[in-house]
């Protein structure tokens, strides 16, 4: 499975720093309201949560905060993401922290049994996302919300504003990287997301763009 890493040009060390940096902005209060009336209120108190595709840990320790009894998942494929997240501090007892590449290797969770799976800025990186959809809608129980949070096409000219402005990226080198990510970056529109949804297997309950550069989808396996 190709990375961030890989496409960006950026270290682990540096993709780690950036995610961290950038935390609080991406999960803020708008998210938070927007998760809380479209998908918190559809969770049970002793949650079973998985977000695949970790990173640092930072959004599963946040929803350990609002869920203190629920039960925590989290993967991702890079060491040193695993690594900060096994160091912060959770509410709930029952934390899992595993080095796992779901494109290769099924979830180790039993069917049916998750009532919150989410996945943020991770799943367009995929060659064929196909199969992790079916593998996440295999592990959510009846009900269950799976919550995509990913990039969005947008306008060469847009998106290396984006960059520019509100990364704070400028140079040479960081127009090589900008150029390297647009094709990753810029792969679905959000007609593309609902359709692969939709193929999948799930239903959009709601959706939202809080940043230019995302779109947030609320979905739950069809009937």
């Amino acid at each position: 499975m190709p990375t961030h890493q890989s496409l960006g040009g950026a270290s682990d060390e540096e993709l780690l720093q950036r995610m961290v940096a950038t935390h609080a902005e991406r999960f803020d209060a708008a998210f938070w309201t927007f998760f809380d009336a479209h998908a918190g209120r559809r969770l049970p108190p002793r949650a079973v949560m998985v977000d695949l595709g970790c990173g640092p840990g930072l959004l599963l320790r946040d929803l350990g905060e609002r869920y203190p009894d629920a039960v925590l998942h989290g993967y991702d494929v890079t060491q040193a993401m695993i690594a900060h997240a096994r160091q912060l501090t959770f509410k709930p007892a029952r934390v899992t922290l595993t080095l796992h590449d779901v494109v290769t290797q099924p979830l180790p969770l039993a069917s049916a049994t998750a009532n919150l799976t989410s996945m943020s800025s991770v799943l367009h990186v995929f060659d064929e996302p196909l199969p992790t959809l079916a593998e996440i809608r295999r592990v959510l129980a009846p009900g269950g919300i799976f919550l995509l949070n990913d990039w969005v096409r947008q306008p060469l000219s847009t998106y290396l504003d984006y960059r520019r402005d509100v990364l704070n990226e400028s140079g040479p080198e960081a127009l090589k990287r900008a150029f390297r990510l647009f094709p990753a970056h810029n792969k679905y529109t959000v007609e593309d997301w609902r359709w692969l949804l939709g193929e999948a297997g799930f239903e959009v309950l709601a959706q939202t763009e809080l940043r230019a550069s995302h779109r947030i989808f609320v979905t739950t396996p069809a009937r």
